[in-house]
């Protein structure tokens, strides 16, 4: 073997060796390391408990929703054809406007969004079911809530009907229970149950439920 021969073989050790520290030096991955998959400076809400699983779908899904709304107040009907995301007709705000006042709403379209998931899940369960909103209150003018807090209504001070972000509905064909449950599955915003008068609040609040949060540990969502 020349001399070459010899001095290639040597460096192709030394680079064996070398690459064999390296290797034993580097520490194995730790597959039970937390995640960091929730931001901290999430603010605190109400979780729904462990039974509770949130469809993928409802996340990504993009789609095109045909929403029936029936004003109890006005007797006035609309039927809203729209692609999630997209902004709210001029006929579907004055639909929602503050009837007390006749002041146009500026709705939130992300509303409109949780309203057409909320439909698909309705109509999941209930196949046969034509789901129709009737609205009991959709927006409400700063000085109409106020004044209806004045009455001792109960409404929220700085109340996100007030922003165009709530919606107090009821669906023919479905008890007020199961519109609540469905809606808080959703994980879309804030329920809100209101027995008595059988209607159920939806928004796009963070999420929270009332007046009490007890059902959540026997919901059933799948």
């Amino acid at each position: 073997m020349n001399k070459q021969a010899k001095k290639l073989g040597r460096f192709g050790a030394t680079l064996a060796i070398a690459f064999n520290l390296a290797a034993c030096a580097t520490p194995p991955a730790n597959n039970n390391a937390p995640r960091n998959d929730r931001d901290s400076t999430a603010p605190d809400v109400t979780v729904v408990q462990a039974s509770y699983v949130q469809p993928a779908a409802y996340v990504t899904t993009p789609g095109t929703d045909v929403l029936r709304f029936y004003n109890l107040h006005t007797e006035e009907s609309i039927t809203v054809t729209r692609n999630r995301g997209d902004s709210i007709s001029r006929e579907a705000n004055w639909f929602m406007r503050d009837f007390r006042r006749g002041e146009a709403a500026n709705m939130d379209p992300a509303l409109f969004d949780l309203l057409g998931r909320l439909k698909t899940e309705i109509q999941r369960r209930h196949p046969g079911l034509e789901v129709e909103y009737q609205v009991v209150s959709p927006y409400r003018a700063p000085a109409t809530n106020e004044a209806l807090r004045d009455a001792g209504g109960g409404q929220a001070e700085s109340s996100q009907h007030t922003h165009g972000k709530a919606i107090d509905i009821k669906v023919p064909g479905l008890s007020t229970v199961e519109l609540r449950n469905i809606a808080t599955c959703l994980n879309l915003g804030g329920v809100g149950y209101y027995a008595e008068d059988g209607f159920v609040h939806v928004d796009t609040g963070r999420v929270r439920y009332w007046p009490s949060r007890d059902y959540l540990s026997t919901l059933k969502c799948n």
